[in-house]
């Protein structure tokens, strides 16, 4: 199965975020890197949270790319960009996403901006070699999924509740068959799901239902939002990152 695990850039510090995503590397398929916003509508407590602590502590738009830019000297894993419109329009559309291309960010995912919403923009994106990961959810249309499907990149985030985002100890049938409806209007597709996925073995639920892979978010930043100092958590979210690469499809 793919790992996609999702990173608060800037949460409590760019120094931490900087060793945790060095740290998730190790194990890490693609790499989430979340860019905070003060209205994060598709997110739950967890990483709302998360995003006020990075704002509070003075992250920006300008110090999340230096880092990138560090890290991108030692890692060679993908990373994508996740925010929100507003971010990418207030920094300009064509400079965002030329900043990406020059610190080699494959892929971007803006959870309010709706597939099709910006054409022109999704053209700019193409042009550069940046894939704009669109969402499917629960109650999508069958035609529109269809369509977006078509405009695959480096995957497909499939929303697996009817909600925003948040750790979830159990899973709804009704998520897991969600996930084969869309596997079989695309079978070739490369499916992943996010949203209150916990734990390795329900990840792997969703794998046996069609999902190439998992993005899990909220689940590490509970982890290191304990109590004690974020760094102390540093091995327990490695092992914790292992579990999803020792677990495959039966």
């Amino acid at each position: 199965m793919k790992f996609i695990p999702y990173v608060c850039c800037g949460d409590p510090n760019l120094e931490f975020t900087e060793k945790l995503v060095e740290t998730l590397s190790e194990h890490a398929d693609i790499i989430e890197l979340g860019i905070p916003f003060s209205d994060p509508i598709a997110d739950g407590k967890t990483i709302q949270q998360a995003a006020a602590r990075a704002l509070k502590n003075g992250v920006t738009v300008e110090k999340i790319f230096e880092m990138v830019k560090r890290l991108r000297i030692k890692l060679k894993t993908p990373f994508v960009f996740m925010t929100y419109y507003n971010i990418v329009y207030s920094y300009g559309k064509e400079k965002f996403l030329n900043k990406m291309k020059e610190l080699e960010v494959q892929g971007l995912i803006i959870p309010d901006l709706p597939f099709g919403e910006d054409p022109e923009f999704e053209k700019i994106a193409k042009e550069k070699e940046i894939s704009i990961i669109n969402l499917i959810a629960m109650n999508t249309p069958k035609e529109r999924a269809r369509k977006i499907l078509e405009k695959e990149g480096m995957f497909t985030y499939l929303v697996s509740v009817s909600g925003v985002t948040g750790a979830r100890s159990e899973i709804d049938g009704k998520s897991l068959e969600f996930v084969k409806r869309i596997r079989e209007i695309g079978p070739q597709n490369k499916l992943c799901v996010g949203f209150g996925i916990s734990n390795a073995e329900n990840a792997n639920k969703f794998v046996n239902a069609g999902a190439e892979g998992v993005i899990v978010g909220s689940m590490i930043v509970e982890m290191y939002s304990k109590g004690k100092t974020p760094e102390e958590y540093i091995e327990e979210i490695k092992k914790f990152s292992q579990g999803f690469k020792k677990t495959n499809k039966n």
